[in-house]
């Protein structure tokens, strides 16, 4: 493998690491929740007759839905960059990692 793979692999899992502190941090889901459900409440409570209010408000809540998707695509990502990494070791390096030789 060589060091540009390596490099983008790492990166990869990098940012899943931040992208899975993110997802699971307690008041990331607190805000994100009580965001949603504003957004959805005043979709209910709007008139049916105000259109551009009406969108503006589906908009951001799909906005809402992207940003976490995007999160956890991220965190996908890393999973598999993680896996391939591995993969893409060979036996040397194992042996050598496992008897501390670098």
């Amino acid at each position: 493998m060589n060091l540009d793979d390596e490099l983008e692999l790492n990166k990869r899992i990098y940012d899943a690491d931040q992208a899975r502190l993110v997802l699971e941090n307690e008041a990331f889901q607190a805000a994100f929740t009580d965001i949603q459900s504003e957004i959805i409440e005043q979709w209910k409570q709007s008139p049916a007759r105000d259109h551009t209010g009406r969108e503006h408000l589906w908009n951001l809540y799909m906005l809402s839905q992207k940003l976490e998707n995007s999160l956890k695509s991220t965190l996908d990502k890393g999973k598999l960059a993680s896996l391939d990494l591995e993969r893409k070791r060979t036996m040397p390096q194992k042996v050598k990692e496992l008897i501390g030789w670098s």
